[in-house]
């Protein structure tokens, strides 16, 4: 139970801050923008390249925004100068890195959700042809599915806003790894870099032993590192 107060708290910061209404926003302008851009003028257009294109396309946008919100929740506390209030408490240094990972994965789960709601109210108001649930109920799966691939690689950043003790240098890793996400597909080698295997699940390429392999520690270092890091932190 008393791990659940934890979250309590730390959900609390993310609510009340400015922080969170501005990252909705955000989360929904780029698909509104882009499903305006591309099938506002279509004719005929059809529910399946919507979404395929669509939901596709807004996949380097959770990369960006899952790795602020990990950065985030960790790099306020050296921001705002808490970080030294928490390390002297004599709580779980363990349960608040749970509690702030659980939050993160809420609001991620949250803001993906959202995103979907958004692609798919926008496609109603487009005019789309030939809706069918079953390709709604299984696009709405593979993107959900896809977004919890990004948010286990997301844990890096989380890692990096306590080494730099900030949130700048996160956000521009994330920026940097849409760029190098961009070269890494033009030379064929996708599956082996963690951030655009996420990619390659949401259009429909199978993943092999190794894109897993190299998901699942990519996601463990960031998140073991980061308990180390609060144990070392701790010490000092």
């Amino acid at each position: 139970m008393k791990i659940l107060s934890f979250i309590y708290c730390e959900a609390l910061k993310v609510l009340r801050s400015s922080v969170f209404w501005i990252v909705v926003v955000a989360f929904a302008t780029m698909p509104i923008m882009l499903g305006l851009v591309t099938y506002i003028n279509s004719v005929d257009a059809g529910w399946e390249p919507y979404l395929t294109d669509l939901l596709g396309s807004i996949t380097a946008l959770l990369v960006i925004g899952f790795s602020f919100t990990a950065c985030w929740v960790f790099g306020r506390e050296y921001v705002d100068n808490t970080i030294s209030e928490l390390l002297v408490k004599p709580v779980s240094k363990l349960y608040v890195v749970l509690s702030k990972f659980i939050v993160i994965f809420l609001w991620d789960v949250l803001l993906a959700f959202f995103m979907f709601a958004v692609v798919f109210i926008m496609g109603i108001l487009i005019g789309l042809n030939g809706v069918n649930g079953l390709l709604i109920m299984n696009s709405f799966l593979i993107f959900m599915t896809t977004s919890l691939l990004i948010m286990i690689v997301s844990t890096i950043s989380a890692l990096l806003a306590n080494i730099s003790k900030g949130y700048l240098a996160p956000i521009g890793l994330a920026f940097l790894i849409v760029i190098i996400s961009n070269v890494v597909a033009q030379a064929g080698v996708s599956a082996y870099f963690p951030w655009t295997i996420p990619a390659l699940f949401i259009s429909k390429v199978p993943l092999g032993f190794t894109s897993i392999a190299i998901l699942a520690i990519t996601g463990i270092t960031g998140f073991v590192g980061t308990v180390a890091w609060w144990r070392f932190a701790e010490q000092q």
